[in-house]
């Protein structure tokens, strides 16, 4: 955003720039998880890694060289939306390994540490950018974000630290190609060969390899698609209510008068408060299912933006801010962990990249939700209209749990 706005975009540019990645990386979604599902995890994400450097590199071009400026802002947000695939990649790709190797019994708690990875992160970059830009000029940040991704290729490639990556495309083929070659002579039911020219041909005929089978497409998929809707649904509304509580803990604070730096320490400490509360999340919801974490999720979330929008008061925003962050702490890689829970073995990022369709269309519609909103009602009555919303994502998900077969409750 800061940027765009360097290189001569307006605000309205600069912020249709973010919505336009959103509908990029939405758009993009499903060919990633069949990408992903043809060349496996490491290379996928290698590869990812690589297009990641080129298009850093050349945004510091963009930004730093002498380029009239319409073109070097035109390059500026083409090679930004080039990003969102890229961060596709590596979501999906990650996703795809823990599900792949956790058993179910401890899948919520490693969906919570991979989306603690990603938070933690979220929190460092800009923390490390803040400190780069008190001395070196914007492009800069860009370089150390460059970096970074060649450490990442780096990190990828010791064999050592990537022990449940797939280096082949053998994710899609390896169901019904790993039948072990039975001993001649034992008890398969066939009459024995004679002599030894017959049984060389018939241990030859055993131990040649069966052909690969076809990559399923996404109709042929081993899912429960019925199962897939109503889960999604409530993860639509998540997506949503996330996307909206930054934005609207900032417009409520302006509105009522509070300072920049008191929005920014609040948005910090519901930040602080999500993170501690991950973990115990990521146990409750190996513990109590997942039905009930999400449920829970949505309606202590719903209650926040009700809470903010009927209590006009700074005592009011910052009783918002912390319910909000308790409900998202404690949902913390929920989506993950149920698009794990409800992938098959076969074509599993394939799927995934079906799964987080969901996610992105609420990212990207929340936004457009509150301008809406906003155009037809004040403030409050959005806040209000935004809570009732999770909340019915509450009551959506408690109805139709049972239906979606996911995990329950375990002793």
């Amino acid at each position: 955003m800061l940027a765009a706005l360097q290189l001569g975009a307006g605000n309205a540019l600069a912020s249709g720039t973010v919505t336009l990645m959103g509908a990029v990386s939405l758009i993009f979604t499903v060919p990633v998880g069949i990408l992903i599902d043809r060349v496996g995890d490491r290379r996928a994400m290698t590869l990812g890694t690589v297009a990641a450097v080129v298009v850093t590199a050349l945004t510091v071009f963009a930004l730093a060289a002498p380029l009239a400026q319409p073109l070097a802002l035109t390059l500026y947000i083409v090679l930004l939306l080039l990003r969102a695939p890229v961060e596709d990649i590596w979501r999906l790709a990650r996703q795809a390994v823990v599900a792949e190797h956790m058993p179910p019994a401890h899948l919520g708690k490693a969906m919570t540490a991979l989306g603690g990875t990603m938070r933690v992160g979220n929190l460092l970059g800009p923390l490390i950018s803040a400190a780069l830009l008190v001395w070196l000029p914007l492009w800069s940040v860009y370089v150390f974000s460059c970096l970074c991704a060649v450490l990442a290729v780096v990190i990828l490639n010791i064999p050592a630290l990537n022990r449940g990556f797939d280096d082949a495309a053998a994710r899609s083929s390896r169901a019904g190609t790993e039948e072990p070659v039975p001993e001649i002579g034992a008890a398969t039911g066939a009459a024995e060969p004679e002599g030894p020219a017959e049984a060389a041909a018939d241990l030859a005929e055993r131990a040649e390899p069966a052909p690969p089978s076809p990559r399923p497409s996404l109709r042929t998929l081993a899912v429960d698609w019925h199962a897939v809707w109503l889960a999604g649904i409530g993860i639509l509304v998540l997506a949503v209510a996330r996307v909206l509580q930054p934005l609207m803990v900032q417009l409520w604070g302006a509105s009522i008068g509070l300072h920049e730096s008191g929005i920014s320490l609040l948005v910090a400490v519901g930040a602080a408060i999500e993170l501690v509360l991950m973990f115990p999340g990521g146990y409750l919801k190996d513990r109590l299912g997942r039905v009930a974490v999400l449920t829970a999720c949505l309606a202590v979330f719903g209650a926040g933006f009700v809470l903010m929008g009927a209590v006009p008061t700074v005592a009011g925003l910052v009783a918002a801010v912390v319910v909000m962050a308790v409900g998202n702490g404690l949902g913390a890689g929920v989506n993950m962990t149920i698009g794990a829970d409800l992938s098959p073995a076969v074509g599993r990022a394939r799927f995934l990249g079906v799964w987080a369709v969901f996610t992105n269309a609420g990212q990207l519609g929340g936004p457009a939700l509150v301008s809406a909103l906003l155009s037809i009602a004040s403030l409050p009555a959005a806040l209000i209209c935004a809570g009732a919303v999770t909340l019915g994502g509450a009551v959506w998900t408690a109805a139709t749990g049972r239906r979606t077969g996911l995990p329950g409750p375990r002793r």
